[in-house]
């Protein structure tokens, strides 16, 4: 397995969902709206891909002169 990094896509709401859905991490999953502004919202997204499966993504807020909130799925 092959992973591939990207800095420059966010994946469709839907793809996100499953990704959160399958790693039993606790998010509000059933409100598409709210996950759809959770990464509207982020100055940086990172996602991990095995060929065109989304395995992993972090997303952070940051103030960029102190503090950086990142959050990791995978």
């Amino acid at each position: 397995m092959e992973i591939t990094y990207k800095f420059d896509t966010t994946p469709e709401t839907e793809i996100i969902i499953d990704l959160y859905n399958s790693s039993g991490i606790n998010r509000p999953t059933d409100e598409k709206e709210r996950i759809a502004k959770m990464y509207a919202n982020s100055n940086l997204i990172v996602t991990a891909w095995d060929n065109n499966k989304l395995v992993g993504i972090s997303r952070s807020l940051t103030d960029f002169c102190y503090c950086c909130y990142l959050s990791v799925i995978s």
